[in-house]
């Protein structure tokens, strides 16, 4: 009968996430876990992120991209309104997330475009795995201490996947964290036995649901210490250390976060000295920043760039981003660049018929580290200050040509530098949306702006020879409005009885 079980629950998962590699192996009638390197297998194939080839915009790609709308849903792109580029059909996909509309999955005629569910099915599928490899790796066999370090080392990534997974559930689709009223304000329902259930889920509240993710991180972190990198795809214990300082640093819990920060740094510290950076791309998978990827790279393909393969581009980086640079900051050769009037996306290039192996939303390095530590000090204050100091100038004098070092900030000023020097540093790599939210629930340095997107559309015109803009909007969201967070997807709703969305309202315009 446990056989029977885990055949069932092995073929769910693999129809839910198209993991062909683990069951081609055996026939349909032998398919049962016989080894830990078996649930490795699914591991890899069926909970960490795939790394798809990129294919044109994101129109062509849909179910291969992972919550690609948190770098247009902020303030890092703006469509472009001049020269050919704006043509084409790549915005109309994400229309309702980047101007935060009420039905998020259709453009501006009220067309169904987008899966508004994708990311929940998908994230909901790699944790129902997770759950199963949790509840079966215990029995597989460890003669060899090889074979005990690598239990320990599937047990640690897949928890490590786990909470990660719901981390970005909660940021996506609950109330940003604040300390006064996480214990009330709802996130999403939270799954941990394998077992496939009849029942109808609640929401749990954004308290419980970081609960779990410390839990699951302090378990990856324990099974993790003192075991080898498999690769830079599979997650390790410095991958580990520097997702805990973020989520402390989400939590307001400033004094784990500099722990953890600091501790991710005593593993892997290295920065890219851009003063002296001769390659191609910033984001490569043998960069010494590089601690952590899965998931692919779309932006490219999706943003005006100096690929060799860039089509229209409907999206460029905002010049409200570009204006955030000095003019002796390197990243603005490497990272984002102007030109010709527009504002191209640099970190990575794509060339036609490759794979961009580094993500453009989970991408792990060492920078990060070096901000969450120095936010958290500089919130922190007093002695904390010099740690925030020391690693925001061991940062900048990394990126910025003849850095002078900074020795007098504190408090609100030094907390406002690390923050735009994590906008500078972090841009297109899916922290913005979370970092805005966050920011205006922080209890010691409250941060509120409100967003403005333009949106256009293009005709040809069959006279003139050219595309004419037949439609040009302007929409805002002021900070607290509802649409900070997305609404719960309407197949989770009905099939959840009862279970609350998360409100949100017809989104005005100005005809442009």
């Amino acid at each position: 009968m446990k056989k029977v079980y885990i055949i069932i629950c092995i073929a769910f998962a693999w129809l839910c996430s198209s993991c062909g590699n683990f069951l081609t192996e055996y026939s349909q009638d032998q398919a049962y876990v016989r080894t830990y390197t078996d649930l490795d297998e699914l591991l890899a194939g069926s909970v960490y992120m795939k790394c798809y080839p990129v294919s044109y915009t994101y129109g062509y790609s849909i179910e291969q991209t992972f919550y690609p709308y948190v770098h247009f849903m902020a303030d890092e792109t703006q469509v472009c309104l001049t020269g050919s580029s704006g043509v084409g059909t790549g915005s109309e996909y994400l229309f309702g997330y980047y101007t935060w509309q009420q039905d998020v999955e259709k453009d501006h005629e009220g067309s169904d475009m987008w899966p508004e569910d994708q990311d929940w099915r998908n994230l909901y599928n790699y944790i129902n795995v997770a759950n199963l490899i949790l509840s079966l790796i215990d029995e597989q066999e460890a003669i060899t201490e090889a074979d005990v370090q690598n239990v320990q080392r599937i047990k640690g990534e897949t928890h490590f996947l786990r909470g990660a997974y719901y981390f970005i559930l909660a940021n996506l689709y609950g109330e940003p964290y604040s300390p006064v009223t996480a214990s009330t304000d709802l996130a999403v329902p939270l799954k941990l036995s394998e077992f496939i259930e009849d029942r109808i889920y609640e929401r749990a509240t954004v308290a419980e649901v970081y609960r779990q993710v410390l839990a699951d991180l302090q378990a990856a972190e324990g099974y993790l210490k003192g075991i080898p990198r498999k690769s830079v795809f599979r997650a390790d214990h410095a991958a580990v250390c520097l997702l805990l300082s973020r989520v402390y640093l989400y939590m307001q819990d400033y004094e784990e976060c500099v722990k953890w920060a600091k501790t991710c740094l005593e593993e892997q510290s290295t920065l890219v000295n851009l003063n002296t950076f001769t390659g191609t791309d910033f984001l490569t998978k043998d960069s010494p920043e590089l601690i952590f990827s899965m998931g692919s790279n779309h932006l490219p393909v999706n943003l005006v760039s100096s690929s060799s393969y860039s089509p229209a581009g409907e999206f460029m980086i905002s010049k409200d981003l570009y204006s955030c640079y000095r003019k002796e900051d390197l990243r603005t050769q490497f990272f984002i660049k102007s030109d010709g009037g527009f504002v191209t996306y640099e970190k990575i290039h794509y060339a036609y018929g490759t794979t961009l192996e580094v993500s453009d939303n989970f991408a792990f390095r060492t920078a990060e580290a070096y901000l969450n530590l120095a936010e958290a000090a500089a919130c922190l204050g007093g002695s904390y200050t010099t740690d925030a100091l020391e690693a925001y100038n061991t940062l900048r004098k990394n990126r910025i040509a003849g850095y002078q070092e900074e020795s007098g900030l504190s408090g609100k000023a030094l907390v406002d530098s690390v923050r735009m020097e994590r906008r500078r540093e972090l841009c297109m790599e899916g922290h913005r949306w979370f970092d805005l939210r966050r920011y205006m629930v922080n209890e010691a340095y409250p941060e509120e702006i409100t967003l403005t997107n333009e949106y256009a559309v293009w005709e040809y015109n069959y006279t003139s020879y050219e595309y004419v803009m037949t439609l040009h909007r302007r929409y805002t969201l002021p900070p607290h409005d509802e649409a900070w967070t997305l609404p719960i997807p309407a197949e989770e709703l009905d099939a959840n009885y009862g279970m609350p969305d998360n409100p949100r309202y017809p989104r005005e315009y100005v005809s442009l």
